[in-house]
């Protein structure tokens, strides 16, 4: 019995054998014609044009396409029909040359064509440029793996995913993805899933391209660069120095800065669509490694240090300070006064009494709540950065506002009620020295609003602390209530009411539960006996249509000035005390300087850089990535010769001390001085 299973099995396996090729064929010859229906019933998203249907645009499509497809055909047809026997062949240089160029062809149009609308008014030179380095790309893939086949498909995936997620991170943020956010992809995980994604035509139909592409190189010969084990040994290791040349070279070299590519700090959209992506991913990440300041003199900063006055003495008693950067908490109607159904933030504009408020420069829009924070607990700009500081600086964090306050007997306590490792937070944290982390776990069984923890349920956690503890407490804290998107059920209070858009709708209804749960939070202090400082603060401006915003400013985003862009990157923000303090309205500052302006307001000791941020602020009012705020009550672009320029480069090499200075920093700079 068992010598007859064994027969039938081996007569299988000959027959499989036999007509295997025969199999294999047909069903690439399905794929093959899904794919030629796919293109052909879709050739007019061919002729798309970034400027209607100019001749030049329809001229250059019609090429590409004639080309391109044809080429496609008859490679397929002849791998699966004419070929008859398949063998292994080495690649020549000239074979080399061209494939490398071909695929940097591709490469160039899977990003474009799917993501950019505007992909023939890129100047010629940025298209040759982004040719050339995903040829480069190609070649180190080719390389490491000696196979024509598996470098095509993991040149070809690589770029279609990265695609894809530039794609979808544009929708739901507004801001490209650049390649520091790989960084961060434990972040944009545990948020990924709250979208609603859909692909489009053009995502679809160049993945039947790739799979037509890849699945006729599977048919064919297997080309290799070559076949004995000492020469694959040596063109890997040939493609590992490739791939660290090329690394050094586009990220250190002085040569790439010729190329003039320029990110624009305001709508870094527009340069991806101007410039291509691969040249604003290779701009992004040279900006993201800090370089040491021109003039950057350690003696030179001890002079400053030394000129400096010590800040408040610190009064005997120490106010609780508690310090809420809000989510997305911004009220747009600041922009234009357009029509809703009631008040967005009415307890907020009603406060006056033992007041600080107005309009904070915050350094992102839509998404990056990580660098707000950064710059309201270190003081320290993003004007020196480009990613994440919390991502890429981690332990490094250490001289913040939180180690001065607790050399002053606060006990500290930093609360986010969500993932605790989103931007790194749980090592950030601890290096700045915060005594305890409160995360989405400790607030289990709390009011949740939509699938986030409640405003309310984190101030009532903080009015808790304070009641239990018995030294004065700082308190940071990061909200989700208002995290997009803002397509999930909730009952909405505010309504537009000339306008129509149901997730405006929910966050500005978002957005006046947190005015409520703020109104809940100071009205209970106001009874306390222990005296309490509040900051309160937006993050950023919430990723809301574009349709929405045109409505708002009155005008596309092309057709707004540099100063009214700024508007995006205004949210507002107060300094409110339950005793007496100096009011002050529409106030105009940024959050690198918030932290300092708080500890200022609730009378504690200062350090020497918490007391040169308030100097500073005196000289340039508010600074963020991209602009600054003058003397004259406008916003200016860097470059454009305004004097508070010139205050601010001795601002990057005090900080870059502060971070990268290790044996040289100057401590006594930013921490208090240890008088045991």
């Amino acid at each position: 019995m068992r010598q007859d299973v064994q027969k039938i099995i081996l007569q299988i396996r000959r027959r499989w054998k036999k007509r295997k090729t025969k199999v294999i064929s047909i069903l690439l010859a399905i794929i093959w014609l899904a794919v030629m229906v796919v293109l052909l019933t879709n050739w007019r998203m061919f002729g798309r044009t970034a400027n209607g249907d100019s001749i030049k645009g329809i001229v250059q499509w019609v090429l590409l396409w004639l080309f391109g497809v044809a080429g496609a055909i008859l490679w397929q047809f002849y791998c699966l029909f004419l070929r008859k026997k398949r063998k292994i062949k080495r690649l020549g240089v000239g074979s080399i040359v061209v494939l490398a160029i071909a695929m940097g062809t591709g490469m160039f149009w899977i990003m474009e064509w799917i993501y950019n609308p505007q992909m023939f008014t890129i100047p010629y030179q940025f298209v040759s440029l982004s040719i050339c380095v995903s040829a480069v790309v190609f070649l180190i893939f080719l390389l490491l793996c000696n196979s024509l086949r598996l470098a095509v498909l993991l040149c070809s995936a690589m770029y279609f995913i990265w695609t894809i997620a530039s794609y979808f991170v544009y929708e739901f943020r507004g801001l490209p993805l650049q390649i520091v956010d790989l960084l961060d992809l434990g972040t944009a995980t545990t948020v990924a899933g709250d979208y609603e994604y859909s692909m489009t035509r053009h995502m679809l139909i160049v993945g039947v391209i790739i799979v037509s592409i890849v699945t006729s190189l599977y048919t064919g010969n297997k080309y290799k660069l070559v076949k004995g084990k000492k020469a694959k040994v040596l063109i890997r290791v040939a493609g590992i120095f490739l791939l660290v040349g090329g690394i050094r070279y586009l990220g250190w070299s002085d040569q790439p800065e010729s190329w003039n590519v320029v990110l624009n700090g305001n709508r870094p959209g527009d340069s991806f669509y101007n410039y291509g992506m691969q040249m604003c991913v290779i701009r992004g990440a040279r900006d993201s490694i800090v370089k040491e300041p021109d003039g950057y003199s350690v003696e030179e900063l001890q002079q400053v240090s030394d000129e400096i006055e010590s800040g408040n003495a610190g009064s005997s008693k120490k106010p609780n300070i508690i310090a809420v950067m809000d989510e997305t908490f911004s009220d747009l109607t600041w922009i234009r006064d357009f029509p809703v159904s009631e008040e967005i933030i009415p307890f907020y504009n009603s406060l006056t009494e033992n007041t600080i408020k107005g309009k904070l420069l915050v350094p992102v829009l839509g998404g990056g709540t990580g660098k707000t924070e950064f710059e309201f607990l270190t003081g320290t700009s993003m004007r020196m950065f480009n990613s994440t500081p919390y991502v890429v600086l981690g332990k490094k964090l250490d001289a913040s506002m939180v180690e001065p306050l607790e050399s002053q007997g606060y006990k500290t306590a930093a609360i986010h009620p969500f993932i605790p490792t989103n931007y790194n937070r749980e090592v950030a944290y601890e290096a700045m020295g915060f005594d305890r982390f409160l995360s989405f776990d400790d607030f289990q069984g709390e009011r949740m609003v939509r699938d986030f923890i409640s405003d309310e349920a984190c101030f009532d956690r903080i009015e808790e602390m304070i009641k239990d503890e018995e030294d004065p407490l700082f308190t940071f804290c990061v909200t989700m209530q208002n995290h997009s998107p803002y397509t999930k059920e909730y009952e909405n209070s505010v309504e537009l009411l000339e306008y129509t858009d149901s997730q405006v709708e929910q966050y500005m209804s978002l957005i006046h539960e947190s005015d409520r749960a703020l109104q809940k939070l100071i009205e209970d202090l106001e009874k306390s006996d222990e005296p309490t400082v509040v900051v309160f603060f937006g993050d950023h401006l919430p990723t809301l249509s574009e349709d929405f915003y045109e409505y708002v400013f009155g005008k596309t985003d092309e057709e707004m000035t540099f100063e009214e862009n700024q508007n995006y990157y205004l949210t507002p923000f107060l300094i409110w005390a339950n005793y007496d303090i100096e009011e002050q309205q529409d106030v105009v500052t940024s959050s690198n300087y918030l932290g300092a302006m708080t500890l200022e307001t609730a009378g504690v000791e200062l350090t020497k850089y918490q007391q040169y941020l308030l100097d500073l602020r005196e000289k340039v009012p508010a600074f963020s990535g991209t602009a600054y705020y003058g003397h004259d009550g406008r916003f200016h672009e860097y470059g454009s010769g305004g004097r508070e320029e010139e205050y601010l480069p001795l601002d990057d090499c005090i900080n870059y001390n502060k971070i990268f200075g290790e044996e040289s920093r100057l401590d006594e700079f930013f921490f208090l001085k240890n008088d045991e």
